[in-house]
């Protein structure tokens, strides 16, 4: 996806300032971003320094050169319960501002098997296992394999297993 595919024009970004403010706080004291952040030696106060907007994109949630953008669409349903797609693409901005080099673009080969993105996995589903429970967390991975059409009961087993087990290692 390139930025043209990033659409922000008429959004009242002023109005929505508060709701980021209350995902951001809803995650900060996670364990899984506490952890995050260590590992990528950034103190935690910097989550409050993200920039984070909503943008008629055609996913869930993306990172561009270190913005996050949230599906406007999310604002239709509880927002805040989408809490977990800003700890994956925290994840994303922590990979694309603390490296040395670009980070794999999600377009860039299989999207379930791009290390970037396991990585951002690893600690979704770890938080929803955190937050909502072991339950959600096997819910939501099984909606992502039906999204990405993971087919073949071999195939679908084995990269559901693999994304609990990553999930497990937060």
């Amino acid at each position: 996806m390139n930025n043209s595919e990033i659409k922000t024009q008429g959004i009242n970004h002023k109005k929505l300032r508060p709701i980021i403010k209350k995902l951001k706080e809803r995650i900060k004291g996670s364990k899984i971003i506490s952890d995050m952040f260590k590992e990528y030696d950034v103190s935690l106060d910097e989550i409050d320094l993200i920039p984070i907007c909503f943008a008629h994109i055609p996913v869930s949630a993306r990172t561009d050169h270190g913005v996050i953008y949230l599906n406007y669409e999310m604002l239709n349903d509880d927002v805040l319960d989408e809490d977990h797609y800003l700890v994956h693409e925290i994840t994303h901005f922590l990979q694309q501002t603390t490296g040395t080099k670009p980070t794999k673009g999600s377009d860039d080969g299989n999207y379930l098997d791009n290390p970037v993105e396991k990585e951002g996995f690893k600690n979704q589903v770890g938080y929803i296992a955190d937050n909502k429970g072991e339950k959600e967390a096997k819910k939501y991975v099984k909606d992502l394999l039906d999204y990405h059409e993971v087919e073949g009961n071999k195939n679908r087993k084995s990269r559901f297993e693999d994304l609990m087990e990553l999930a497990d290692q937060k």
